[in-house]
This record gives C-alpha cells, structure tokens and sequence, in this order.
C-alpha cells in the first residue's frame, strides 16, 4: 500500500517554496488514487488559493480556457454523473480557484457522489478563504454535524451567522448542537433522583444563557462569579477561559479579556479564531487610549494614541494577510492602514487587491481615489470616485465620493465640473460638510 502521507509531507514542502505548480500536480496524484482524501483535497483548494493570491487570475481567460469544463460539470450534474462533475469542476477551478459558484458546486459533486471527507474539506477550505459565504459555512456545518464534529460543526454556525444573524437554518442547527450538548454533559439520561434532574436544570439554563449574544449586568457578574470559582479547581481549561473572556468583553474589561484570549494562545498560537479576537481587542482598547485623551483635552497625547492606533491596525491587518494572502477583507484593512499612515504606493498594491471582494468593492475604489489624490494623480483618482459612486447605491459614501471629485475639479479650475458635483450632493443633504458655502462661492 501506498504510503500518501509521503506526498502530502511533498505538497505542503512545495507550497511553502510557493512552487504551487508541483503542490497542485501532487495533491491530484493523491486524489487519483484516494478520490475521499479529506486533508489531500483541502491542500489542493488552499494551494490554488494561495497561488491565486500571489497572482489574479482573469476571469475573462478562466471563461475562454476552462468554460468548457463549467458546461459540461452542469451537464454531468444532471444526468446524475457526480463524481465526473467534480472532475470538471476542479478543472475549471485550476484557472479561476476562487470562483464561489464553481466552489460550492464542486463541494455539492463531492457529497452527491459520496466523497463526503472530500466535499467537507472543499466547504470547509473556501468558507476559511471566504468567511461570509453563507452557504460554504453552513455545508460545513452540516457535514461536521454528520461526522461527530460538534464543536467544529457549531464554529461553522456561528460562522455562519456573523453573516446573517437571521439565517434560519443555522439558528436552528444552532440550539440543536446547544441542546446535544446539554444532554451530553448532563448525563440527564442517567438522573437517578430529582436532586440530579434539578442539577440538569441549572446546566441547561446556563448552556442557553450562553447562546445569547448579550446579557444583562447582573447575568455577566453572576457567570463570570462562577467561572472564576471553576477555573480555581481547572486553570487551563479552555472552554471555561474563551466563555470568561467572552464575560469580560461584555463588561466592557477588554484588558482582562485580551489576558485570556493570549493566555489561551500560549497553547494555540494557531488558533485562527483566536487570533482574530486579541486583534480585535487590542485595535479596541488603543482606540479606548485615543478616546481618554481628547476627553482629557490632552491634544498631543491624542495625536501619538492615533499614531499607535494606525501602526496598530497596519500591524494586525498584516499579520491576517499573512496568515491568509487570499483574505481579500485583511488586504483591505491593510490598505485603508497603509493610508492613514502616509505609505500611499503600498496602500495602493493592496488596495487594487481589495477591489475583487465584492464586500469591500466600492470603499476599496473610494480609498484608491484618495490614494492618487494624494498622489495628485487626479485624473486615475476621479476615474476610481466615479466607479465607486456607479456601485455606492447612495449613502454617505457616495456623497464623499461626490464631494472628493468636487475638490479635485476646484483645483484642476473647473468650476463648471466642481458645482456639478457639489450640486448633486446639495440635492441630498444640504448639512453635508461645507457644501453650502462651495455651491454658493461658485455660483457666485
């Protein structure tokens, strides 16, 4: 028998050297001979991602020279041929590694062809690359839940709902997990006296207490109470250590939170999620340091707290970015960073990556035409306000994106141009910054 762990050991060398050729080329040999190779097929999706990230695909060469294999992955669907719809997908994601669609359907190819290992790998893969697809969290989920994999199946739900709240079906597989749980740790099917059922009851209120998102002072104060008096008797035990954090950043005490949160990453430096958290709460308490100072009337103490804030969250947007290069979300972070702080040609790298999230699309233009304002690059930067204001839908972005070409037209002296601009802004919200006074000096 084959020893595949070998080539795996192979793959993960030749993605480290980035020669993401030899990784992808392995890890189909791989599945060639173990189509249902979990951790095989998600070295392949993070492969191709990663090399993705390192250089853009173009989606019109992705349609010219893999379309085919889109057609003929839905015509296998079909006709019920899966495990042949799979192969096409993948081929196709070769040129466009990326695609949501074609992801999600090669993960649905999988499972119909009962690959389940590999179709939880694929979901599992993208919804890391892309967290706020909804329905790569939610398979996840579903498929964690059918292996066992509580706690993996309810990080997915919950995963899930930081996309939507109201997402029905994963507020349900939610309480569902909450409720297995609860009669897992229990043991209610083994209550032999009412002193043990009355037991069960005070176990299940806490477990649904913490389902809620939010709990009142009181509710805070008496958990945290009796958490403190459990991790007495068990120190390192990390679920009592994440719900104490999770109590303290209720309270508002986000130093006493992020102490856990790096108590608990002494154990799991890796842990994605965790490190997601401290950087959220170190941003938070900085901005805490900003906010103290100008309530002190402290000018210049303010202006070095928002000069460690900037450095702050340049240094936490890059470290996801290089913990994850495809995480279009964390290029954007670092761009708008990377701007603040006046290193405007490499906000401008990250920025044009940005563009390609969907989410991020419009501020990521909106902040590239600030970048070649400041570079007085001024006809690129009203060609990014312009396309910013296309999808911008209203609001106050495209009011700024409105504004900002008004003053790039002043200075060009284009009053014509610059009233134009200005006007459309009037039309909306005339308390909008000082567009009264610009409208009525250039009529005047």
């Amino acid at each position: 028998m084959v020893d595949l762990s070998k080539y795996l050991e192979q793959a993960a060398d030749a993605v480290k050297r980035r020669n993401y050729a030899m990784a992808v080329k392995i890890y189909g040999q791989v599945l060639s001979i173990q189509p249902d190779f979990g951790e095989a097929r998600a070295g392949l999706r993070r492969a191709l991602f990663q090399k993705a990230a390192q250089k853009p695909p173009s989606k019109l060469a992705a349609l010219l020279f893999g379309g085919v294999h889109l057609l003929v992955g839905g015509v296998q669907r079909l006709v019920g041929s899966h495990a042949g719809a799979a192969k096409s997908f993948e081929r196709y994601l070769a040129f466009d590694p990326a695609a949501e669609s074609a992801n999600l359907k090669l993960g649905d190819s999988l499972e119909r062809a009962g690959f389940e290992k590999s179709a939880l790998a694929v979901y599992a893969a993208y919804a890391e690359v892309q967290p706020r697809c909804l329905e790569a969290c939610r398979a996840a989920g579903a498929l964690h839940y059918e292996h066992g994999q509580m706690k993996e199946a309810l990080a997915m739900y919950e995963q899930a709902l930081k996309v939507d709240p109201r997402d029905q079906e994963s507020l349900k597989a939610r309480k569902n997990l909450a409720a297995e749980g609860a009669l897992q740790s229990t043991g209610i099917e083994q209550a032999e006296s009412s002193r043990d059922l009355i037991k069960d009851k005070k176990q299940q209120k806490q477990l649904e207490r913490q389902e809620r998102l939010q709990l009142s002072a009181e509710e805070v104060e008496e958990e945290l109470d009796q958490l403190e008096n459990q991790l007495q008797e068990s120190p390192g035990d990390q679920a009592l250590l994440r719900r104490a954090a999770k109590l303290r950043e209720m309270a508002k005490d986000l130093r006493g939170a992020l102490d856990l949160i790096e108590q608990l990453l002494q154990k799991k430096p890796d842990d994605g999620e965790l490190l997601e958290v401290a950087s959220d709460l170190r941003i938070r308490l900085q901005e805490q340091m900003v906010q103290k100072a100008l309530k002190r009337g402290d000018d210049g103490a303010a202006e070095r707290a928002r000069q460690a804030l900037g450095q702050l969250r340049v240094a936490e947007a890059r470290r996801r970015v290089d913990r994850n290069p495809s995480d279009l979300s964390a290029r954007y972070d670092l761009g708008a960073g990377l701007l603040e702080a006046g290193e405007t040609d490499d906000a401008i790298a990250e920025l044009q990556q940005a563009v390609k999230d969907p989410r991020k699309k419009t501020d990521a233009m909106f902040l590239l035409g600030r970048a070649f304002q400041n570079k007085e690059l001024h006809d690129l930067a009203l060609g990014q306000y312009e396309k910013a204001l296309e999808t911008a839908s209203g609001g106050a972005r495209a009011k700024e994106a409105l504004y900002e070409m008004g003053v790039i037209c002043e200075a060009q002296n284009k009053p014509e141009d610059a009233l134009r601009h200005f006007t459309k802004i009037l039309e909306q919200d005339i308390g909008f910054r000082d567009v009264a006074k610009k409208v009525e000096a250039l009529k005047g």
